[in-house]
């Protein structure tokens, strides 16, 4: 064998060996990730909630996070807020509005469940 034949060869072997090590080892050391449950008081006095909306549906857009559900939670919102939840809520699916008193019953349903 010719020189440029062997190190072709052995850069090959090289490059093999460290995908190798990466599947096998690297792969182990990954942590599992786990869907998010993001809770989002509705308050009248926020104004930014729009924003805040918009915020989350462009992380659950661009695949940047794995939010498993949203808990929009109903602490005397205005008419005009709720409605925009509602339309959130139609949209993606994972999103739910509640009263405070409900909260815990949508809480248990995500941790017995937290893939819907």
């Amino acid at each position: 064998m010719e020189t440029a034949e062997i190190t072709a060869l052995t850069v090959v072997f090289f490059i093999a060996a460290i995908e190798i090590c990466c599947f096998f080892v690297c792969s182990k050391l990954r942590r599992r990730s786990y869907p998010l449950c993001t809770v989002i008081p509705v308050l009248a006095e926020d104004d930014e909630l729009p924003q805040r909306l918009e915020y989350i549906a462009s992380l659950i857009e661009d695949g940047s996070t794995f939010i498993g559900t949203i808990l929009l939670i109903d602490i005397g919102g205005t008419d005009q807020q709720l409605e925009l939840c509602r339309e959130f809520c139609s949209v993606y699916h994972a999103a739910e509005l509640v009263l405070p008193h409900g909260a815990d019953r949508a809480m248990r349903r995500y941790l017995r469940n937290p893939c819907p």
